[in-house]
């Protein structure tokens, strides 16, 4: 019988099955239910063959018909869901899938080797839908336990034991470590997403984005914070606050904006129809740069934007210039746009003023900063006629209509009812209770009313400062929208109707608004030290993941050129960095020869001697095999050599006396003198 058709022990298998599941976990989660139910039923199927003595399908003929036709239907479901467009998640699918089908049916050696060798293929697809600490981490442990099965079933078991086995794999994770640095800094990198990812893995992302990071749009009663272009007023009733990172901004200075001037600017919304509130496109604009005047200071800073599949690059407002290192322009509303969608970590420098003025002189939208929708809205435009009647400057209209958010029982909520029929008319004048876009959206149609030029514009206010690396982390919950109007000689004003009713979701943030168990958790009670402790540790993990996305994950060609910059490089290229990684493997693989052609001597005197007598022999022809013991090898020198037959009983005797009973330094004198003595010649 061939090696090859071998069966494995079982305790292999079941470690290979261990080692399999937790490179699993995470396609289940990201994986449909019913491939991760799959999984776990063939799984289960394996393991209960070892316990309770299940037949394998290879064991009738009924059984391997039915493991087939399981087969098929999975197949046929993942046709169903996927189509037969071959993608990330139809491939990670149909991975996950193979490796449960094959593991049921692991009998020698080479299903052993192809379950394992899949493996590894199951710990690179991880990486497609995350390429976090954690992650890292769980395919590392992955890895090791891959290389202990395979470790395991080419050595004896009275060999190496388990712990000794796990050992050796991490060495030779460890003995890899240099070559992957090597290659992760000098391959030459490209621009876009990992391996170029096929389309669905961009169209799940958006699909995702828009399911989570919506801002006043998800039905039916609850959505989550974050950003689209539309809103739609009054459809939720509760908004959830995601802390899922919108993106980072480290100021070169470290020196950052006033807390209530951390607008970061995003889509501008112009048309709606009394409810939804849409941007108008760049066809439909003007096309024509802002006229845009700075009156004070400007910041410079670096922005990471975490990918979303849409063109918006969000900038604080208002920006002076545009990146350097990304297309991008500048639309005639002032939204910053890249000309290709984001759909990966990108980074960008920019410089941004909080203090300026915007078309001033003329501004060539304000018709369709005027437009309301025919037949809505009665009693907010009755209210507006009759603040009209009762002001002499759109001023003093505003004012009058701030005071009006001020002073009439308005509340800032999270949780606000839903509102029915004309949403506007209902939150002015009978529920009263609303986030930022409820108060943008009014406000923006009161000012219409009343012939002022109005737009909403959508974005991010404030975010949260580490003072581990000072980094400012800006999360969906902190998503905001506000109003912009246009007065003559002024040019376009930011109002935000918001702070006439909660002045501190403008200059501390959304997170002083959450629940106290949202900061720290809520086992910590009041304790002062357990809560410094916590923020402590959270702000440290925080800036460790702030450096691994931004050197690890996000080393791009633009970071790959700037690092090998500081190294030393001049000018660097891909030709340069081919050079330099050819020179490291070269030198790598001759580092590896040389260790292996001189091996180290051993940590024990007396094996270290005896290494030197075998050296000896070997130069004479005589070489003593890996499993051959000392009395043995002995034995074959002595025949090859009789004339030294005694010396070499002496020499053995010594070193198996040193080696098995008693240590000491005459034994040990005795077997240096007697191999210093030992000069063997043919």
């Amino acid at each position: 019988m061939k090696k090859a058709d071998l069966s494995p022990p079982q305790s292999t298998i079941n470690a290979l099955i261990i080692a399999l599941s937790i490179g699993a976990i995470p396609h289940i989660i990201y994986q449909p239910a019913w491939v991760g139910m799959m999984f776990v039923i063939m799984i289960s199927w394996r393991l209960l063959h070892h316990w309770k003595s299940w037949p394998l399908p290879t064991a009738s003929r009924w059984l391997k018909v039915l493991h087939n036709g399981i087969a098929l239907l999975t197949i046929a479901i993942l046709i169903a869901q996927f189509g037969l467009t071959i993608g990330r998640d139809a491939g990670a699918a149909l991975l996950t899938m193979m490796l449960a089908f094959k593991v049921v049916e692991i009998r020698s050696l080479r299903d052993f080797y192809l379950s394992c060798f899949l493996g590894f293929f199951l710990v690179i697809t991880n990486f497609f839908y995350s390429q976090s600490v954690f992650m890292v981490m769980l395919m590392l442990i992955v890895v090791i336990a891959l290389g202990y099965c395979l470790l395991s079933v080419n050595s004896q078991a009275s060999a190496l034991n388990i712990k000794q086995r796990l050992w050796l794999s991490s060495k030779l994770v460890l003995q890899a470590t240099p070559m992957m640095l090597f290659l992760f800094v000098l391959f030459p990198r490209i621009s876009g997403p990992i391996w170029g990812l096929p389309q669905d893995a961009n169209a799940s992302q958006s699909a995702q984005m828009t399911e989570q990071l919506t801002l006043g749009d998800l039905p039916p009663s609850q959505g989550m914070s974050g950003i689209n272009d539309q809103i739609q007023m009054g459809k939720i009733s509760q908004l959830i606050q995601s802390d899922a990172i919108a993106f980072r901004v480290k100021f070169t200075d470290n020196e950052l904006p006033p807390s209530a001037k951390l607008y970061w600017r995003g889509p501008v919304l112009w048309t709606t129809d009394g409810t939804v509130w849409s941007p108008m496109t760049e066809k439909q604009l003007q096309s024509q740069q802002p006229h845009i005047q700075i009156s004070g200071s400007s910041y410079r800073y670096q922005m990471t934007l975490e990918p979303h599949n849409k063109t918006w690059l969000f900038a604080l407002d208002f920006p002076t210039e545009q990146p350097q290192t990304l297309a991008s322009h500048l639309t005639s509303d002032g939204q910053l746009n890249s000309d290709k969608p984001i759909k990966q970590r990108t980074q960008y420098s920019l410089t941004s003023s909080p203090f300026y003025t915007f078309n001033v002189a003329a501004e060539p939208n304000l018709h369709a900063a005027l437009q309301l929708p025919e037949g809505k809205h009665p009693q907010t435009l009755a209210l507006a006629k009759q603040w009209q009647q009762q002001t002499d400057t759109p001023q003093q209209y505003i004012n009058t209509a701030l005071a009006f958010f001020k002073n009439d029982g308005f509340v800032y909520s999270l949780s606000p009812p839903r509102l029915n029929g004309d949403t506007v008319d209902q939150f002015l004048f009978n529920t009263k209770e609303g986030f930022c876009e409820h108060y943008a959206a009014s406000f923006t149609v009161l000012m219409r009313a009343a012939g002022i030029p109005a737009r909403i514009v959508t974005g991010y206010l404030g975010g949260d400062v580490n003072p581990v690396d000072d980094v400012l982390t800006v999360r969906q919950r902190d998503a905001h929208a506000w109003t912009e109007v246009w007065l003559p000689q002024q040019g376009w004003l930011r109002i935000d109707p918001t702070s006439a009713v909660s002045q501190q979701r403008i200059e501390q943030g959304i997170g002083r608004l959450l629940p106290p168990g949202r900061q720290s958790p809520a086992m910590l009670g009041d304790n002062n030290q357990l809560v410094a402790a916590w923020n402590s540790l959270k702000n440290n993990w925080n800036a460790f993941n702030t450096a691994w996305d931004m050197w690890v994950v996000s080393f791009g060609p633009e970071r790959q050129l700037e690092l090998l910059s500081k190294l030393g490089m001049s000018n660097p290229n891909w030709q340069k960095m081919t050079v330099v990684l050819t020179l490291l493997f070269v030198l790598t693989g001759l580092v590896m020869m040389l260790s292996v052609w001189f091996k180290r001597p051993h940590h024990d005197p007396g094996v270290a001697l005896y290494q030197r007598f075998c050296k000896k022999l070997a130069r004479l022809g005589i070489e003593k095999a890996d499993h051959e013991g000392p009395q043995d090898f002995a034995r074959r020198a002595q025949a090859a050599l009789p004339e030294y037959h005694h010396q070499i009983d002496k020499i053995t005797s010594l070193f198996t006396a040193w080696r098995y009973r008693q240590q000491d330094q005459q034994t040990l004198s005795s077997l240096r003198e007697q191999i210093k003595a030992f000069t063997p010649k043919r």
